[in-house]
C-alpha cells in the first residue's frame, strides 16, 4: 500500500510540475510575442499617423489633399466618402505595448476583398510581420465570403511584391505608379 501511495504522489507532483512549466511557457509567449489587436483610436492614432508621415509615398499615390489618415481612422473608411464609413478593418500589431505595424482592408463587395495598407515600423522589418498581418487580413476576408482579393504596391517595392506572391496573389497589371495584384479563391 505504501508503495502505491508514493507512486500516486510522484504522479501528482509530476503533473503539477508539467502544468507549472506549461503555464509559465504560455505566459512568456503571450508577453514576448507580437499580437494583432483591433484598432483603437486613442491607443493607435499617433502610431498610425507616424506611419503615414514616414511612408506616405509607399502608401498613397497622391498628396495630403487626396487622402486623410485621420478621417480613415475616425470613420474606418477606405476613402474619403461617408458611404464607406465602418467598412474598413484596421488591425495593429503590438509586442507588449510597442507598435510594430498595422494592416487595413475591406470588402469592396460581398465577394471582393481589398488589402488596402500593410506597414511595419522600420525597426521591425525583415521579421515577416507584414506577411503575418497580411495573412490575417486575407483569412478574414475569405471568412467573410471573398472569392477575389486585390491589392496594390509600388513597382519598386520588391519586398511587398514578394509578400503578395507568397500569399498567392499574381501580378495582373503594372503601370508607372502601381503593380496591381489579384488572388482568386476557389
Amino acid at each position: 500500500m505504501k508503495h502505491l501511495s508514493k507512486k500516486r504522489i510522484s504522479i501528482v507532483l509530476g503533473v503539477l510540475v508539467v502544468g507549472a512549466l506549461a503555464g509559465t511557457s504560455v505566459w512568456y509567449y503571450w508577453q514576448h510575442t507580437p499580437h494583432l489587436y483591433e484598432f483603437e483610436l486613442v491607443r493607435d492614432k499617433k502610431d498610425i499617423l507616424d506611419v503615414f508621415d514616414r511612408d506616405w509615398y509607399w502608401l498613397i499615390p497622391g498628396d495630403r489633399d487626396s487622402f486623410s489618415p485621420e478621417l480613415m481612422m475616425q470613420y474606418k473608411a477606405p476613402q474619403q466618402n461617408i458611404m464607406w464609413a465602418g467598412r474598413l478593418s484596421i488591425k495593429v500589431l503590438r509586442k507588449e505595448d510597442q507598435f510594430i505595424g498595422f494592416v487595413a482592408y475591406f470588402m469592396k463587395t460581398t465577394e471582393h476583398g481589398f488589402l488596402n495598407f500593410v506597414d511595419v515600423h522600420p525597426d521591425f522589418r525583415g521579421k515577416a510581420y507584414a506577411h503575418q498581418m497580411a495573412q490575417a487580413a486575407v483569412n478574414d476576408m475569405i471568412a467573410r465570403g471573398a472569392k477575389k482579393l486585390t491589392g496594390i504596391t509600388r513597382p519598386s517595392n520588391v519586398r511587398s511584391r514578394a509578400m503578395f506572391k507568397r500569399l498567392g496573389f499574381t501580378e495582373v497589371r503594372e503601370d508607372e505608379t502601381f503593380v496591381f495584384m489579384e488572388r482568386m479563391i476557389q
